[in-house]
């Protein structure tokens, strides 16, 4: 049975804005770079527009791999992506087929959590490799047939403060969306408004931008990574609602503490960014590892994780937490 997506609500948190956006949807290409050749000018593009396009992120022997672990595994845990069509889950209601936690079981797929396509210029934005932290890991597929879900243009988590800080960057939360299949007009494809991050309400963002507004979606091969500063406002655009999309999606945090400045003040501290989510966990493997760097990138606890810790992760505890039981 097709799994249809279901028409979301406005996640902007602004009655007045245009929940679908205001249609000056662009027709250009999203500018792409090279992450090895041109790192500096692809993190020089984040800091002035609050995302950035990076290609041939992943071989071809990654995308294989990952898209042969959404077929092995929608076989075997169909419960897991949200397949089953009774009593499904919230998350997979909105979102399609999602599997929030594969890290939890999957240990191949640790090596994707810093992977060399794109992680450089990930930690380059957030600050440098003392300073970017791990926080989610996830699959999601929009299937074949899965109709028009009228997403709304949103921001996921973001802190007062970036409003006033100098300078704004390194920003609190980074994401990182690696297409595993090609997406272009026909398919569901990720959009972002240019230079949006700075402004609390797209309506804002379009009377400040001007003629600079636009709504960009983002087309590219497999293998394309999609940077973005999550208080930069997005949506998923559905296409001709017959064709699919398959992607990976990674949010990182900002860990450390950094000297910053309000125009009320000379400086101040900015600590650690908050924890993302309540509900995503780190394995044992993985927030106990004896490498030092490895620890370090996996040491942003929520109170789940601490939990979970101090239990000696105990399998049933897990269980009992919200998208622990896969």
């Amino acid at each position: 049975m097709p799994i249809k997506l279901k028409p979301q609500k406005n996640m902007s948190g602004d009655p007045d804005s245009a929940k679908q956006g205001f249609g000056r949807v662009s027709i250009k290409r999203a500018q792409q770079f090279d992450a090895d050749s041109q790192a500096e000018q692809a993190c020089d593009f984040f800091a002035k527009y609050g995302y950035v396009v990076l290609k041939n992120c992943l071989d071809p022997t990654d995308i294989k791999q990952l898209n042969d672990f959404f077929d092995r595994t929608q076989r075997e845990r169909p419960q897991s992506w949200g397949i089953s069509t009774d009593k499904r889950k919230p998350h997979h209601r909105d979102q399609g087929l999602i599997f929030s936690q594969p890290l939890l079981d999957y240990p191949e797929l640790d090596r994707f959590t810093r992977h060399p396509g794109s992680f450089a210029i990930a930690a380059e934005i957030l600050g440098g490799l003392d300073h970017i932290r791990y926080s989610e890991f996830n699959f999601r597929e929009t299937p074949e047939q899965a109709g028009r879900g009228n997403m709304n243009f949103h921001h996921d988590a973001v802190t007062a403060d970036r409003f006033l800080r100098k300078p704004y960057l390194p920003c609190d939360w980074l994401c990182a969306i690696h297409y595993l299949t090609e997406v272009n007009s026909a398919t569901p494809a990720f959009c972002v408004v240019p230079g949006s991050n700075q402004y609390k309400t797209l309506k804002q963002a379009y009377a400040d931008l001007g003629d600079d507004y636009m709504e960009l979606p983002i087309h590219g091969e497999a293998g394309t990574c999609v940077l973005y500063d999550t208080a930069t406002f997005h949506t998923r655009l559905d296409g001709d609602g017959i064709h699919g999309r398959r992607t990976w999606h990674q949010y990182y945090a900002r860990g450390g503490w950094l000297a910053s400045s309000l125009p009320t003040t000379a400086r101040y501290i900015r600590a650690p960014s908050p924890s993302l989510t309540n509900w995503n966990l780190i394995p044992e493997r993985l927030a106990l590892h004896p490498d030092p760097d490895t620890r370090l990138f996996f040491s942003h606890w929520n109170s789940a994780q601490c939990e979970w810790v101090a239990s000696g992760f105990d399998e049933n505890l897990r269980k009992s937490m919200p998208r622990g039981e896969q």
